[in-house]
C-alpha cells in the first residue's frame, strides 16, 4: 500500500476512534450520567457567577438559570445524592441572590425555592465556596512582586534527577496549586494520576516512547487525563485537550516553583499505543490522556537543551485595526 493511502487510512481510522469516544461520553447527544448532570449544573451556576463580575450588571440577569440549577439539582439528588456540587451551587445561587437584595432588588420567588430547597436537602450554603469576591489590585500586586521572566527562563525540561524521591506532600501541595488554572466554565474536567513509587514508574515507562534515554533517572511520574463527560457542544469536541494543556503546563509550573525538576512526555499516539497505557493503568474509557510528565529531585548542575525560541515577530501579531 503506498505511504500516502496508509497514512491516510490510519488517520482517518484515529479521527473515528476518538469520535466515537466523544459521542460515547460527552453529552452532546445524550445526557444521562452523573457526570454529565453535574456539568451542566457547573456551567449554569457559572454563568450566575460570571455575570455578577461584569463591569455594568444589569440587574435580574440569569433569573431563567437560576430556576433551571433549582430544577436540575433536584433531578441530580433523586439520581444520586446531595454531593459538593450541589453545595456549590447553592453558594453560588446565595451570592447570586444577596447581591441582588444589596442592590433593593431581592428576587422573591427564587429567594423562596433557594431557601426551601436548602432546608429539605440539610444544606447551608455559606459553606459551599461559591459566587463572586471583591479582590484588590494590590494584593495581586504583592503576590507577584517577583520576576516571572527570570523564573521563566529558569525552568527547563529538566532529565537528570537525584534519587531522593519526591515526598507525597509535596504532590499534594503541587497538584492542589495547579487546580487554580483557568478552564471551561469552571468544570474542571481534569484528573491526574501521580505515581510516587520507583519501580512502579519504571514499570509504565516503557509504554511512553521518549523517556528511554533517561528513563533510569525518573522516581515519580504524573499522567494528566480530561474526562469528556463534561463537555455537551459538538464545538467543545477539542475542549478537553485544551483544559488539559493549561492544566499541564501549570503542573510543570507548580512543579519548578517547589524547586523540582519536570519534563513533559509526549503523549501524541494512536490510537493501539493509547489503549496499551489505559488497560495496564485502568484509565477509563470516559478520559482523554493529555499528557505524562516526569519530575524529580534537581542534582546540583546538569546539563538541558537550549531550545532557542523563534523570533518575536514570528510570533506575535500586534494589531490596532481589523476590517468586520
Amino acid at each position: 500500500m503506498p505511504l500516502n493511502i496508509y497514512a491516510r487510512t490510519a488517520l482517518l481510522r484515529n479521527f473515528w476512534h476518538d469520535m466515537r469516544r466523544y459521542a460515547r461520553h460527552s453529552f452532546a447527544i445524550a445526557s444521562n450520567g452523573r457526570e454529565n448532570q453535574r456539568a451542566i449544573i457547573r456551567i449554569l451556576t457559572h454563568y450566575l457567577e460570571g455575570g455578577e463580575s461584569f463591569p455594568d450588571v444589569r440587574l435580574g440577569f440569569g433569573q431563567e438559570k437560576a430556576h433551571s440549577i433549582l430544577n436540575k439539582i433536584e433531578v441530580y439528588v433523586a439520581d444520586f445524592e446531595a454531593d459538593d456540587t450541589v453545595l456549590w451551587a447553592h453558594a453560588t445561587l446565595e451570592s447570586y441572590l444577596a447581591f441582588h437584595r444589596c442592590q433593593g432588588m431581592p428576587l422573591v420567588d427564587i429567594e423562596e425555592r433557594h431557601a426551601e430547597q436548602a432546608r429539605r436537602l440539610c444544606i447551608h450554603p455559606r459553606d459551599g465556596g461559591g459566587g463572586s469576591e471583591l479582590v484588590r489590585a494590590e494584593e495581586i500586586r504583592n503576590a507577584v512582586d517577583f520576576d516571572f521572566g527570570e523564573s521563566l527562563r529558569n525552568r527547563h525540561s529538566v532529565r537528570q534527577y537525584t534519587p531522593a524521591q519526591i515526598s507525597d506532600d509535596q504532590i499534594h501541595k503541587i497538584v492542589v496549586n495547579a487546580q487554580q488554572c483557568p478552564n471551561v466554565c469552571n468544570r474542571q474536567t481534569i484528573r491526574v494520576y501521580a505515581y510516587n513509587d520507583r519501580k512502579t514508574v519504571q514499570k509504565i515507562l516503557p509504554l511512553q516512547a521518549g523517556n528511554a534515554g533517561f528513563r533510569q533517572e525518573i522516581g515519580t511520574l504524573f499522567i494528566v487525563t480530561a474526562n469528556l463527560e463534561h463537555f455537551n457542544l459538538i464545538g467543545e469536541r477539542y475542549q478537553g485537550w485544551i483544559d488539559g494543556g493549561i492544566f499541564a503546563m501549570t503542573l510543570a509550573l507548580a512543579i519548578h516553583a517547589e524547586g523540582l525538576g519536570a519534563c513533559f512526555l509526549n503523549w501524541s499516539v494512536e490510537q493501539e499505543a493509547d489503549q496499551l497505557l489505559r488497560n495496564a493503568l485502568r484509565i477509563p474509557d470516559n478520559e482523554i490522556v493529555i499528557t505524562c510528565m516526569s519530575a524529580g529531585h534537581l542534582k546540583d548542575e546538569f546539563r538541558v537543551p537550549v531550545s532557542a525560541r523563534k523570533p518575536l515577530d514570528e510570533v506575535l501579531t500586534l494589531s490596532r485595526e481589523v476590517v468586520l
